[in-house]
């Protein structure tokens, strides 16, 4: 028997896997920036959409393993914004410095991820995985989908979220 018309549809997938340690600073208040610290970030993923033909929405593996494709690259890694108007991040060829105003970080370039960011908030964060897995997964989830939502923990109960238009560029 199918669903009634007015029945949406969505898989929730938050595993105890999708978790990364990540140390960044944001800047707040226009010209306060904290000292580099660290999280052990969590994350869920959404995705909204109509049931297929095997009912239901999506593979669950395979937004999961999408999401820990994601995820374990930031593992163990200083996020840092490359769209702040004050924070400059540059990479040579073995270091990326990040400086504000006075301030200034070095470290090895393997060590850092950079986010196409202004602030490595978990609400950015959340923006930038949720068009990453929906990038990675399109051609096998294909244009159905009316949602995806990822939301990130930073600190056991403290959610950023975003959530996009599956077809949106």
């Amino acid at each position: 028997m199918p669903a009634p018309q007015q029945a949406t549809f969505r898989v929730d997938v938050s595993k105890e896997a999708f978790v990364f340690s990540a140390a960044h600073f944001i800047t707040f208040a226009g010209d306060i920036c904290e000292r580099l610290h660290g999280h052990n970030y969590g994350v869920r993923v959404t995705v909204e959409g109509p049931l297929d033909d095997n009912r239901y929405v999506v593979d669950f593996i395979a937004l999961r393993d999408a999401v820990l494709a994601e995820t374990g690259q930031w593992d163990h890694h200083v996020l840092l914004p490359t769209e702040h108007a004050e924070i400059r991040v540059h990479s040579d060829d073995k270091e990326t410095t990040a400086t504000f105003r006075e301030r200034r970080w070095v470290f090895p370039n393997e060590d850092c991820i950079l986010l196409p960011v202004i602030n490595t908030t978990a609400e950015e964060m959340a923006r930038v995985l949720a068009e990453r897995v929906r990038q990675r997964t399109r051609e096998q989830f294909g244009e159905t989908l009316t949602w995806i939502e990822v939301a990130v923990d930073e600190n056991h109960g403290q959610w950023g979220v975003c959530r996009l238009p599956w077809n949106a560029s």
